[in-house]
């Protein structure tokens, strides 16, 4: 809680970081490092992945809300820290576009309804001005601005505890010169660390490969990301990972991730790169395409809209299940839209199902012959069958229909770990209690001294 003195304020910023380097959580730490002395944290870090389907992302479309109480009489120089080191500090880049927004006091709700949205759906620059500018936000952009979608979009998913799902990551950093080279975490030391805290610790092997996923590869300077549930678990993960070479710092972030808080407030609305939940029944079989794709055509059952379902390469053993699917199966299906020419529609891209309904199949066989038994052959087109065995014919018996046995069974299906994306929740966060408040642990950030 802010004392009498203090005022909460808010401060929201997204794209500082390009495929080229750099990392928006990282300027994050740079700029806790300026002001962790003189403010107090009302909450970590919040690290919100909006709508991961938007095209201009960097990675996981990520951006970050600070949330503090000032002093009445720092808060134009803290305002100003911040905008300074986030100006300084950004990936320099034709592509790079920050923006930040900052607000005093409680989040309008208008600004709540802006967040939902930016989780599902396509934002212009443009309409995200508009909102600053209705609710007289301060704001300041970079190039084209860009980031103040996301800026705005932090600021006003809180996370509320008692509205929402939450999870916490726990980030490194290296040390710059160490930056473009491998990482040096010790595998056996992460193998141990997800035996000892599963399931407060969730996405650390890949269940197909046996592979650790918590070192990037690119050239951003985060050495390894662990989730979880509770932030000194965390803390106890950090302990157990082994690394050869320096960390710059730490900071643990409150999140979205592992949540599914973009299928909360999607819909079955068919709009290019929207985020979609749905119902969809299979009217054409699931095939194969080149690279190992799996595609089927479905129609969505809320507008009747016939719409292509796809399951990509990188899913993996996901894609067995979905090639399973028969003619009348129902899902319940978990993706993005994207406009394919090559298929001249719409394309659900899936990031999980659950298989809410399964049709019953048939395969038909000759009949048996009512005199000995055996199986009847066909006796000519219209003419009915005849036993070869004992001579009978008969043009009224029918074809027998078996059931076919089905291989799928109802239930929720999720892709292997290393292909989730990061606002996906994975199935052993559903055996979980939910939880409804958090509290700050001691050393959630730190800057190490350098060497």
């Amino acid at each position: 809680m802010t004392s009498s003195s203090q005022t909460t304020l808010h401060i929201g910023f997204d794209d500082t970081d390009s495929l080229k380097g750099n990392c928006t959580t990282h300027l994050a730490t740079k700029i806790i490092e300026k002001i962790y002395n003189r403010v107090d944290f009302l909450d970590y870090p919040r690290l919100i992945r909006n709508n991961p389907n938007v095209p201009w992302r960097t990675r996981g479309n990520g951006a970050i809300a600070l949330t503090l109480g000032v002093k009445e009489e720092d808060l134009k120089e803290i305002i100003s820290m911040s905008i300074e080191t986030i100006e300084e500090l950004y990936q320099k880049d034709p592509n790079t576009n920050p923006g930040i927004a900052v607000i005093k006091g409680s989040i309008p709700l208008e600004l709540k309804e802006f967040a939902q949205r930016a989780l599902t759906d396509v934002i212009s620059i443009n309409d995200a001005k508009i909102v600053a500018k209705k609710l007289c936000l301060e704001y300041h952009l970079i190039g084209n601005g860009r980031g103040i979608i996301g800026a705005l979009a932090a600021i006003g998913n809180t996370l509320s505890p008692q509205e929402e799902d939450f999870t916490f990551e726990l980030l490194t950093y290296r040390i710059s010169h160490s930056i473009g080279t491998k990482r040096k975490v010790d595998f056996e030391s992460i193998k141990k660390m997800d035996s000892e805290l599963s399931p407060l610790v969730f996405n650390n092997i890949d269940e197909e490969t046996g592979k650790a996923i918590i070192c990037p590869t690119g050239l951003d300077p985060v050495l390894y990301g662990i989730r979880g549930e509770k932030a000194e678990v965390l803390l106890k993960a950090l302990e157990i990972v082994q690394i050869k070479e320096p960390m710059e710092a730490y900071c643990i972030f409150r999140t979205n991730q592992g949540t599914d808080q973009h299928f909360k407030y999607s819909t079955s609305a068919i709009r290019n790169f929207n985020t979609f939940k749905g119902e969809i029944e299979v009217i054409n079989p699931p095939r194969a395409l080149v690279g190992g794709h799996i595609i089927f055509k479905g129609t969505v059952t809320e507008s009747s809209k016939i719409v292509d379902v796809a399951a990509f390469e990188p899913s993996k053993s996901f894609r067995r299940i979905i090639e399973k699917l028969m003619v009348g199966d129902k899902i319940l299906a978990y993706g993005s839209v994207r406009y394919k020419r090559e298929f001249q529609s719409f394309t659900i891209q899936l990031e999980k199902c659950e298989i809410i309904s399964i049709a019953d199949q048939f395969k038909e066989e000759s009949p048996f012959c009512p005199e000995c038994g055996k199986r009847m052959t066909s006796d000519g087109k219209e003419k009915g069958y005849k036993c070869r065995k004992c001579g009978q014919k008969n043009r009224h018996i029918s074809k027998l229909k078996i059931p076919i046995v089905r291989e799928i069974q109802l239930g929720l299906y999720i892709p292997p770990a290393q292909a989730q994306r990061h606002l996906v929740k994975p199935l052993i966060r559903y055996k979980l209690p939910s939880k409804n408040t958090f509290h700050f642990v001691n050393n959630w950030w730190k800057k190490y001294a350098s060497k």
